[in-house]
């Protein structure tokens, strides 16, 4: 029953990656203007040379057509061109598609070939009615490319409002255990149980200070930026004096976001452990995380060069109980050596 429930864990897991990756593709799709990537250029220059692109794979596709089914339906891939011009250069890049789209079916297509003059008296109407049903796909990509960029500036908005506000529900519940700290003067079990808890706390504010940076609407994380940046903190605020250096050594990688959220943590807790305990009062040390990345798949480690401890991944400690849930909430493995030259947690998985 337990094997069923971890393999049951481990496909909704990859099920929700694959359906994060795919949403990013999505969000990212749909956030695309070529006017804002080539932000430097003029809008108009822009516009013309992307619906000129546009205008010239629709004729290459045409002619392609043509070696089967030479002049089968003459405006049809107009349609497609003027979509991805309209969606992705706005509705001006639009209309230039679709009249270079139909002056080129009009003079090269349709009878008579290599003019403007028609065979048929009913080729002027087609010629119209296609134009006329290509500016209305302008006009509806463009209403949609609005309304799907507003939504997604204002999921960007509550994003970053939520944030603000997990941001102060985490300095509340520190603030107040560091009032029954200040007040507490009794059992010590009890005091350094407070103060534990005020480092995990303390540990997951500074993971959620870096939720919302380098991401694109919870897409994807940089990997090596994230955990300099985690690692800078919790160097200030476990060791400021440097005696125990912390350092990283990541390679770039990128992560969705709330995969990146549980390898922070993992690495919170894990460094948080061996500044803590791996060394003496007083005594100088070092404590390295590296995070390696090999066609879609990494591996993570947290080194110390203390003294070790005789703990094992299976012990029932909070501390390696919250280690082993991470671990699993990332499908990935752990291996744990520790010895007489310090001790290493190595984390393997997807991306």
């Amino acid at each position: 029953m337990v094997v069923f429930e971890r393999r049951r864990e481990r496909l909704g897991s990859r099920f929700a990656r694959l359906l994060n990756r795919a949403s990013l593709r999505y969000q990212r799709i749909a956030d695309l203007d070529v006017v804002e990537l080539f932000g430097t250029w003029p809008a108009a220059s822009v516009q013309m040379v992307f619906a000129v692109l546009c205008t010239v794979v629709g004729i290459g596709l045409r002619q392609m057509i043509d070696v089967v089914w030479a002049g089968a339906g003459p405006f049809g891939l107009m349609v497609p061109s003027v979509l991805v011009a309209t969606l992705f250069g706005r509705w001006q890049a639009g209309g230039i598609t679709l009249v270079l789209s139909s002056l080129y079916a009009w003079y090269f297509v349709l009878p008579v070939e290599g003019s403007f003059s028609f065979a048929l008296a009913s080729d002027w109407p087609r010629v119209i009615v296609n134009v006329l049903a290509g500016a209305f796909v302008v006009a509806l990509a463009e209403l949609f490319r609005g309304i799907m960029r507003q939504a997604l500036r204002e999921r960007e908005l509550l994003l970053k409002e939520i944030e603000h506000r997990v941001k102060n529900n985490f300095a509340s519940v520190a603030a107040m255990l560091r009032l029954q700290i200040h007040q507490h003067d009794g059992n010590e079990t009890i005091l350094a149980a407070l103060q534990s808890a005020l480092g995990r706390v303390d540990s997951h504010a500074i993971v959620n200070s870096f939720l919302y940076r380098d991401t694109t609407y919870t897409g994807e994380v940089d990997l090596k930026v994230y955990l300099e940046e985690l690692c800078a903190s919790l160097q200030m605020s476990l060791s400021p004096d440097a005696r125990i250096d912390l350092r990283c050594e990541a390679a770039p990688a990128r992560m969705v976001r709330d995969r990146a959220v549980l390898m922070g943590l993992l690495v919170n807790e894990t460094v948080t452990n061996a500044m803590k305990h791996a060394f003496a009062a007083g005594e100088a040390g070092e404590v390295v995380v590296e995070l390696v990345e090999n066609e879609g798949s990494w591996s993570l480690a947290v080194r110390d060069n203390g003294a070790g401890f005789a703990g094992t991944a299976g012990d029932k400690t909070l501390g390696m109980e919250l280690i082993a849930a991470i671990t699993r909430q990332l499908d990935a493995t752990l291996h744990l050596e520790s010895g007489s030259r310090g001790t290493c947690f190595r984390f393997e998985g997807k991306i």
